[in-house]
C-alpha cells in the first residue's frame, strides 16, 4: 500500500542523511522535511519515531530532531557484509533472532501496560487488511514486533530487534510470495503472541513463539534449498 511504500522510502532517506550528518547535528524542520519529501507529516512523523528507537536521533519536543550515535546504522553494515559472504548467514540471524524474541515476548508479557495491548491489536488489525499485501504487511510486521520490543519497557531491545530484522526482513517478505499458506500460519501466530501477553501468560507466548520461528526456519531451509537447484 502507498502508505507503507512512502513511510519505507522517507525512512530509508533519513537514515542515509543522517549518515551524513554529525553527532548532534539539527535534522530541517518537520515542516522543512514534509515539502522537500513531498510526504505527510504523519508519514514522516512514523519514520522520525522508528529512527529515534533505533538511538539515531533524539527527538526533542518543541525543539526538533538530533543526531546521536550511528553505531547502530555501523552494526547493521557489519551484518550485511557477513550475510554476503556467508551462506548459512540468513539461518544464523533467524536463530539470533528466535533466542532474542522469545526473550523478549516474555519480558512484554510481564511488563505491557494495557496501553501496549491496545497498540499491538491495533497493528494486528491493520495486518488483517494488509495480508497478502507484501509491502504493507512487510512494514507492518516489523512495527508490530518493534511494539512487542517496547512493550518490554527495556531500551536495548527495540534496537536489536531493528538491527536483526533490517538483515532478514526483504528475506521474509520474499517468503511470504512463495509460501503463503506458511505465512498464514505466522500471521494467526502474531495475534496469539499478543493475546498470550494481554494474558501475561508468559508460558503461552513462549510456546507460540517458539511454533512462530519453526514455520520461519523450514520456509527459510526450503527456500536455501530451492536456491541451490536453480545454481
Amino acid at each position: 500500500d502507498r502508505v507503507d511504500y512512502l513511510y519505507t522510502d522517507i525512512y530509508k532517506k533519513l537514515e542515509t542523511r543522517i549518515k551524513a550528518m554529525s553527532v548532534g547535528e539539527k535534522l530541517p524542520s518537520e515542516r522543512t522535511m514534509v515539502q522537500e519529501y513531498g510526504v505527510s507529516r504523519n508519514v514522516l512523523r512514523e519514520a522520525l519515531v522508528l529512527l529515534g528507537d533505533r538511538g539515531l536521533i533524539e527527538i526533542r519536543p518543541g525543539k526538533g530532531s538530533y543526531v546521536t550515535d550511528k553505531k547502530n546504522v555501523r552494526l547493521v553494515e557489519h551484518f550485511e557484509r557477513v550475510l554476503e559472504e556467508e551462506r548459512s548467514g540468513q539461518m544464523q540471524v533467524l536463530e539470533v533472532r528466535e533466542l532474542l524474541e522469545l526473550a523478549m515476548f516474555e519480558k512484554a508479557a510481564l511488563n505491557a501496560t494495557p496501553e501496549d495491548v491496545e497498540a499491538l491489536e491495533d497493528i494486528y488489525e491493520q495486518m488483517e487488511k494488509n495480508l497478502g499485501e507484501k509491502n504493507g504487511y512487510g512494514s507492518l510486521d516489523l512495527k508490530l514486533h518493534m511494539q512487542i520490543a517496547k512493550s518490554t519497557h527495556n531500551e536495548i531491545f527495540p534496537i536489536l530487534v531493528q538491527t536483526l530484522y533490517e538483515c532478514s526482513g526483504q528475506r521474509i517478505m520474499l517468503m511470504e510470495d512463495l509460501f503463503p499458506e506458511s505465512m498464514k500460519s505466522v500471521h494467526r501466530d502474531h495475534l496469539g503472541i499478543i493475546d498470550a501477553i494481554k494474558r501475561r501468560d508468559v508460558k503461552a507466548v513462549r510456546k507460540i513463539g517458539k511454533r512462530h520461528f519453526d514455520v520461519d526456519r523450514y520456509m527459510l531451509m526450503s527456500m536455501n534449498q530451492m536456491e541451490e537447484k536453480v545454481r
